[in-house]
């Protein structure tokens, strides 16, 4: 499963430029000199072992493994070594949803209370909008993403149905279901138990029978079978240690174990639009609805590029492949596929810096595939200026996944739009109108943002994520804060030495003493602890990151007492500066303004659940 999907997708954005500066170099000619790059790849990027499949003319071509499947024993990767897909199971459980949807036994439309009426969830609009499978399928719940709870938990032996009852806590709707789209693991894992109820099969046994057989995948499976698992590659955390195999709880999420050669059997069944080998699997229209979202906000005003069923658009520059990415126990996966030259891709990788997409790596592949071609740009339209000028403003992400990664996105996902000579400028990307409301950024193939008004608010809608235009008054606040916080962090850094020297000399007593001086940086202190701490393990690699923050121990505790002692220090703060009149003007008119800084910081982080903070619960 791609864990941590909502901040991933920040960071990835700051990998794309590479991507995309290694987009203006010569592609690769022939295979054989993709297949010289491509090792190179992978050793700067330090993946140990990694396989390959590419497609074209709707055949697979290539496939081949590169490094080791396993390191201390010496295994050689090779086309046929099985790593871990992770999120791609996703795309597997949707196409098993809609092979239902065409033998009439399940509905898109079908509501979850009545068909899994044992799956508990909390959804304030369930009269008027209930929760429906093609919510569960395009992320369009409005649940979190799992917590560290459940992504702790070894599931092992479970049912899909014990994985989905032991995870329900999470399921709780924090806008009308089909509002906004928000990358969430418990949605396809809770349409793999309609996919049990509708078929009267488990889980596993309908995947196997309707869709990875029938596409040609002879091995491929959800569990770990006993012919599948001496054919396991070992995967591997940053610092070189084996990664272990977690049997995580909602397989239907990420729990695909399979080759890069088999995984090439998808790819062909999207450019065959539900055929392979002459099986077909789907029907055209069915694999053409898999490849729309259609149930959120955006779509109501023609914007349907973004994550359909299982299955998305690539956010990166030039020519748009679609398809999906993994991350599961340090494995890396991702297929991708272009209709229009019928060709496609399966990347895996088991440590390292990976493989995804808008990257290096499959930016070499995607080149070679695309070589000769130019990008299909739909026409531009043009949109009044006025009109243009309504959408210009500060957006703030309102789609979290969860309350652990909310403050990162929130904070630091702000963003800038302004409007002119028919276009709109996104964080400094011209964005051109394809429509009144959906736009395409200039480098891009197709439009990936949509601007809509929806009960007096505008709203920013992407593929991945929802963001609404923030009132002057509030920018204002946010920046005046963020001025007063990096002001006091600067001072703080550069007076501690001094002011440490001058209370060890015993000349801080007579003028206010240490703590009217030290209680805004101990509070700063503490701040940067609660914050930086989760975000070092949510950055991190393999399950030992996760039971860092989902177990309570050593470093789960510190967050807490951080997150407590940070507004405490700071309250502390702005109370000495108000009564110590023996400390200087500027002593106390820094611990004053620091400390009332750091106070309106507490306000909001107390808001959203982080004073007293207990990552094992989030």
């Amino acid at each position: 499963m791609r864990i941590w999907a909502g901040l991933a997708a920040g960071v990835l954005l700051l990998g794309a430029g590479a991507a995309e500066a290694a987009a203006k170099t010569k592609p690769p000619a022939s295979l054989s000199e993709l297949d010289g790059q491509l090792a190179a790849a992978f050793g700067a990027a330090k993946i140990p072992g990694a396989s390959v499949a590419i497609v074209e003319n709707g055949k697979i071509v290539f496939a081949k493994g590169y490094g080791s499947a396993d390191v201390a024993q010496k295994i050689p990767a090779t086309a046929d070594s099985v790593f871990r897909a992770g999120s791609i199971s996703k795309s597997i459980t949707s196409i098993a949803a809609m092979t239902l949807v065409e033998q009439h036994k399940l509905s898109l439309d079908a509501k979850l209370a009545d068909v899994a009426p044992e799956v508990k969830f909390v959804n304030p609009w369930e009269k008027t909008d209930p929760v429906r499978l093609v919510h569960l399928l395009e992320h369009t719940t409005g649940w979190p993403d799992i917590s560290t709870r459940v992504l702790a938990m070894d599931g092992k032996g479970w049912s899909v149905l014990r994985g989905v009852q032991a995870s329900s806590a999470d399921f709780i709707s924090r806008w009308a279901p089909g509002r906004f789209a928000v990358y969430n693991n418990a949605g396809p894992s809770v349409a793999g138990v309609m996919i049990e109820k509708a078929s009267g099969e488990s889980f596993n046994a309908y995947v196997n029978a309707h869709v990875l057989r029938p596409m040609g995948m002879a091995t491929a499976d959800f569990d770990l079978t006993p012919s599948l698992r001496p054919r396991l590659a070992k995967s591997y955390a940053p610092d070189g240690s084996e990664t272990p195999f977690q049997y995580i709880v909602l397989p239907p999420a990420g729990s695909l174990n399979v080759s890069a050669r088999e995984l090439a059997q998808l790819v062909r069944f999207y450019l065959g639009r539900g055929t392979v080998d002459g099986r077909r699997i789907l029907s055209p229209d069915s694999v053409a609805r898999i490849e729309r979202s259609e149930s959120n906000l955006g779509a109501r005003y023609g914007f349907t590029m973004g994550y359909g069923l299982g299955n998305a658009p690539f956010p990166e520059a030039g020519i748009i492949f679609r398809g999906h990415n993994g991350g599961i126990d340090s494995f890396t996966s991702l297929y991708g596929y272009l209709a229009r030259c019928n060709c496609g891709y399966v990347l895996m990788a088991n440590g390292g810096a990976g493989v995804d997409f808008a990257t290096p790596i499959s930016g070499l592949v995607e080149r070679y595939l695309t070589r000769g071609l130019k990008m299909a740009l739909p026409p531009t339209v043009k949109v009044d200026d006025a009109e243009l000028q309504r959408y210009a403003g500060i957006y703030r992400n309102i789609t979290p996944p969860n309350a652990l990664i909310r403050p990162y996105v929130e904070v630091l996902n702000l963003t800038r739009v302004s409007a002119g000579h028919g276009k709109l400028i996104v964080s400094g990307n011209d964005f051109l109108p394809t429509g009144a409301h959906i736009f395409r950024r200039f480098d891009r193939e197709q439009p990936s943002l949509a601007f809509v008004e929806d009960g007096g608010q505008i709203y920013k809608i992407s593929a991945f994520y929802s963001a609404e235009k923030e009132p002057l008054w509030r920018v204002a606040l946010i920046a005046i804060e963020a001025v007063l916080l990096a002001a006091a962090a600067a001072i703080a850094i550069v007076m501690a030495p001094v002011w440490l020297i001058a209370g060890l000399r015993g000349r801080l007593g007579e003028r206010g003493g240490w703590l009217v001086r030290f209680a805004p940086l101990l509070s700063l202190i503490a701040l940067a602890v609660t914050f930086i701490l989760p975000l070092m393990a949510i950055m991190s690699s393999g399950t030992s990151a996760f039971h860092s923050l989902s177990d309570i121990g050593p470093y789960s505790l510190t967050i807490f007492a951080a997150s407590i002692l940070f507004p405490l220090f700071a309250a502390l703060g702005l109370w000495l500066s108000l009564s110590r009149r023996d400390a200087g003007a500027l002593v106390r008119l820094f611990a004053g303004l620091a400390s009332a800084a750091l106070l309106a910081f507490a306000v909001y982080a107390a808001a959203i659940g982080w004073v007293g903070v207990r990552t094992w619960t989030m």
